[in-house]
């Protein structure tokens, strides 16, 4: 079974589990953000390394290729698979999407990317972008004050929950971390993709 069709990070199947969710993403309250990973699709692999036919994780290093990185677009940052955050003590938190369908939402858990979040040989892409992107000025190298999980209501029979957005609370200020993607550099839902707002920017209207 692949990771993305078992992996259950957000979705909640009561407000008990929902809180549950939001204890585990509280661990990282008190921390300081020291780098930032995004994690893509590798789409520019078999231009640039056709060499790696076997796939795996690789780690952007050439200055070239961050003249125009596949995530950024005007006003936010999307990418693929979702984020990992590392603190000054080490500790890795990562965020991604639950497959897409009976169950959706992102997820915030304690775990590296690699493995967990996404596959050991699928062709992605590693972005250290710490100091790269705006959207992460407000909290790389201060301390988080904050996570909060936006549960919302799945099923109310039910009594399930999912999560499309989650706000980082800094010393420097907020990162909110959405459900979305890019059409045509438009910022549009999406079940399987997650975008990152710059700062300064308003939550898109078809949110709410």
């Amino acid at each position: 079974m692949e990771i993305g069709q078992e992996r259950v990070w957000s979705w909640a199947a009561s407000a008990v589990e929902a809180e549950a969710r939001r204890l585990d993403a509280h661990a990282l309250v008190g921390e300081r953000i020291r780098k930032v990973r995004y994690y893509t699709l590798d789409y520019r692999r078999y231009q640039l390394h056709p060499e790696l036919i076997d796939g795996g994780p690789r780690v952007i290093a050439a200055e070239s290729e961050w003249d125009q990185p596949t995530w950024r677009y005007e006003g936010f940052d999307a990418m693929d698979y979702g984020l990992e955050l590392t603190t000054d003590a080490g500790t890795t938190f990562s965020l991604t999407w639950d497959p897409p369908g009976e169950r959706e939402g992102i997820g915030l858990q304690r775990i590296p990317m690699l493995g967990s979040g996404v596959r050991m040989k699928g062709d992605l892409a590693i972005w250290d972008v710490g100091g790269r992107t705006v959207s992460w000025d407000p909290m790389i190298g201060t301390r988080v004050t904050g996570v909060d999980l936006h549960y919302r209501t799945w099923d109310e029979q039910r009594g399930s929950l999912w999560c499309p957005h989650i706000t980082f609370h800094s010393e420097g200020g907020d990162v909110e971390v959405l459900m979305a993607d890019s059409w045509d550099g438009v910022l549009v839902p999406s079940a399987n993709n997650v975008a990152v707002l710059h700062p300064g920017q308003s939550l898109p209207a078809w949110f709410s």
